[in-house]
């Protein structure tokens, strides 16, 4: 490989290794297979095409001009690392909550707001990046605790399941059938 070309694929990012088949690999025709997806750039839309890709394991969309986040995100349900840093996200599909393998979900650095409440049910979550976000007192308060990520994910989780028993146990409003003559 040319030392241009090398230079052109140099990781950037020392949490990530690459590995590039080379012309001699694909040639002999050797398979890749790769469970892992980085796509920078300053993009400002994904193909939907890319929520099909139901293998992934890690997918880095950081670094870009993101404005929202599809609930079609819930079909990579193989995910085990998310990174949304670094974007323009303003709100996050509640879907997420779906993708229960997460264990790192980097959302750092962008214009949330709110969270999801749903994000309560990624039980293997260990790693969860807020910082950079104008999110209300109360997340942060319990984000910047010891165990924040737990804590809060479990405030999250009663959050939800208080919000699912309102409305189950919401009295429904009496629907009387009244017999007409006739009928």
């Amino acid at each position: 490989m040319s030392r241009n070309l090398k230079d052109k694929y140099d990781n950037v990012n020392p949490r990530r290794a690459h590995t590039i088949m080379s012309a001699e690999d694909a040639a002999s025709g050797r398979k890749s297979y790769w469970a892992e997806l980085e796509i920078t750039g300053s993009i400002r839309n994904v193909s939907p095409c890319l929520w099909q890709l139901t293998h992934l394991t890690s997918l880095y969309l950081n670094d870009n001009c993101l404005s929202r986040i599809p609930p079609d995100v819930a079909m990579l349900v193989n995910l085990r690392s998310l990174d949304l840093s670094k974007n323009k996200l303003r709100s996050l599909p509640a879907e997420l909550g779906e993708l229960i393998n997460l264990r790192e979900l980097l959302l750092s650095h962008n214009h949330l707001r709110v969270l999801p409440y749903e994000l309560g049910k990624l039980f293997q979550l260990h790693v969860l990046g807020l910082q950079g976000n104008p999110l209300n007192k109360e997340i942060l308060s319990l984000y910047g605790e010891t165990n924040g990520t737990h804590k809060l994910l479990t405030y999250m989780l009663d959050s939800l399941t208080g919000k699912s028993f309102f409305f189950l146990c919401w009295p429904r409003p009496s629907t009387k059938v009244q017999a007409g003559r006739g009928q």
